[in-house]
């Protein structure tokens, strides 16, 4: 994703070429009727779902606790985002890069601050690609060997129910309608994604997953980048006298949405392990956020480390996906909220 991201920085930068410019501009037409009117995002999420297996969630629904905890990074984004001064809505669209989900921070970005689209988006993938440079320290800060050391049952795999793994992706949408139908483009797109993964009643919905889950994401990715990438031209930049420093602070800002999610989901995974009388490896906690599924796989490495043979792969990766999935829901009831109660 950073690599078409930096050739549409370049390209909306190449001076004449009129490549980003009104009304004929290739990158400007991609920008206008693929980004800004949400469609890029929305497939990204049609993508997503073709990609996910909900099932070890299914099986281990508390571990959605450790999903929710992982989106604390927004809120102290925010917080931070309107102490420095950004309006709300500025704030909203600078915390959202905490959900560590790219499509979702765009999404938010083109509603609320399109003007601050490109860093936020770029903020958002450069950071979600060091997830695991930031869990290996924030990890052996924060916990103990012995709490690493934890080792927790290695249970036969159970099949969930067909009818339930079906039916998932439908419940999602009624949930959405009800609580947050400002997410429905994200929400909807996730579902139907993920319904054509499951279903497998044709061999047609069976070969509309598989392209969905490659050409498509393959052709989504490339214009997703190129878009946000024309976004970070110098003329944007330079004509706002204050873009170039908030372009700056989203950066940082960033940073600290990132590291609050790592942190606050240790710190549950401890109070949870606390909680369990010590049969919970709070190791898991590192990884409830969207990186999926490379942040569950450092938490394995990090345990095995310190306990060599100790297998929890499979909880880390279901906490990994619990944060995949409350990404674009905790956004949607923030976005709820906000068209709501008219912010």
């Amino acid at each position: 994703m950073l690599v078409p991201i930096g050739f549409g920085m370049l390209l909306a930068n190449i001076p004449f070429s009129g490549l980003n410019e009104p009304p004929y501009g290739l990158l400007y037409l991609i920008r206008k009727y693929l980004l800004m009117t949400e469609v890029l995002p929305s497939l990204a999420f049609l993508t997503i779902g073709t990609m996910m297996d909900f099932r070890p969630l299914l099986k281990r629904p508390w571990l959605l606790l450790f999903g929710i905890s992982g989106q604390s990074g927004v809120i102290i984004a925010l917080l931070a985002a309107l102490a420095l001064g950004f309006s709300f809505r500025e704030a909203v669209a600078v915390g959202i890069i905490g959900c560590a989900d790219g499509p979702t921070a765009i999404f938010v970005s083109t509603r609320y601050a399109p003007h601050l689209l490109g860093a936020v988006g770029l903020a958002a993938y450069t950071y979600i690609s060091i997830v695991p440079l930031l869990q290996v320290p924030l990890m052996r800060l924060l916990l103990t060997k012995k709490e690493m050391s934890i080792r927790m049952p290695v249970t036969s795999e159970s099949e969930v129910d067909k009818a339930i793994v079906i039916a998932f992706p439908i419940i999602l949408i009624l949930l959405s309608l009800i609580f947050m139908p400002e997410a429905m483009p994200l929400i909807g797109m996730l579902a139907l994604g993920n319904f054509l993964r499951e279903s497998g009643v044709m061999e047609l919905t069976e070969k509309l997953a598989k392209t969905t889950s490659t050409t498509l994401a393959d052709i989504v990715t490339l214009f997703l980048g190129l878009s946000v990438g024309s976004t970070l031209s110098a003329s944007a930049i330079m004509a706002r006298p204050d873009l170039p420093l908030k372009v700056l602070l989203v950066f940082t800002l960033g940073i600290l949405a990132f590291v609050g999610d790592l942190v606050i989901g240790i710190l549950t995974g401890k109070a949870v392990s606390l909680a369990s009388r010590g049969r919970i490896n709070p190791a898991i906690g590192a990884s409830a956020n969207s990186a999926f599924p490379v942040s569950a796989r450092v938490v394995q490495r990090e345990v095995s480390k310190v306990s060599p043979g100790n297998i929890i792969l499979m909880y880390s990766v279901t906490t990994n996906l619990a944060g995949q999935i409350t990404s674009p829901i905790f956004a949607g009831i923030l976005i709820t909220l906000i068209e709501s109660l008219g912010i």
